[in-house]
C-alpha cells in the first residue's frame, strides 16, 4: 500500500527525511550512551585543554620576549583603572558635598584674569656689592684719573 498520493511530491520527502533523523537519533543515542565513547571522549577534551594551556603559555611567553602586555594584563590594568576610577568619583563626590561655599555664587560676575606678573628675584647683597664692585673697577680701567694741578 502506498500511503503517500501522487500529487504531493513534498509530503514523501517529509516522511524520508523524519525517518532519517529517527533512526540517527537512535544510532547517535546507542553510540554516546556507550563507555568507550564517554572515554574517547573525556580523552579529547582533556587533550585539547592541555593544548590550549600550552598554547597559552607559548604565546604569554612569546609576547613577554617582544615586550608586549598579555590578556591577563590587559585585564589587571582594565581592573585598576576602575579602582582608580571610582576611588576618583568618591572624592569628587566628597568635594562636591562639602565643598559648596569655596565654590563662586552662579550669579557672580566673572572676575578679571590674572594678568600681572610676579617682580623678578632680586640678587643677594653679597652678589650685588660683588657686581657693583667689578662695574667700578671696568669704568676706572676706561677713565684715566685726573691730577690736581
Amino acid at each position: 500500500m502506498n500511503k503517500f498520493s501522487p500529487l504531493d511530491p513534498m509530503a514523501m520527502w517529509r516522511e524520508l527525511t523524519a525517518q532519517w533523523e529517527k533512526s540517527t537519533n537512535e544510532f547517535a543515542n546507542e553510540t554516546m550512551s556507550s563507555d568507550p565513547f564517554r572515554q574517547g571522549m573525556h580523552g579529547g577534551m582533556n587533550a585539547s585543554l592541555g593544548a590550549q594551556k600550552a598554547l597559552g603559555d607559548l604565546m604569554a611567553r612569546y609576547l613577554t620576549m617582544l615586550n608586549l602586555p598579555t590578556r591577563a594584563d590587559i585585564q589587571a590594568l582594565g581592573e585598576q583603572l576602575q579602582r582608580i576610577d571610582e576611588h576618583l568619583a568618591r572624592i569628587a563626590r566628597a568635594t562636591e558635598g562639602g565643598g559648596t561655599a569655596q565654590a563662586p555664587a552662579a550669579d557672580a560676575p566673572p572676575r578679571p584674569r590674572r594678568t600681572r606678573q610676579p617682580p623678578a628675584p632680586q640678587p643677594a647683597p653679597a652678589a650685588a656689592a660683588t657686581k657693583a664692585a667689578a662695574t667700578k673697577a671696568a669704568a676706572a680701567k676706561r677713565k684715566p684719573a685726573r691730577r690736581a694741578p
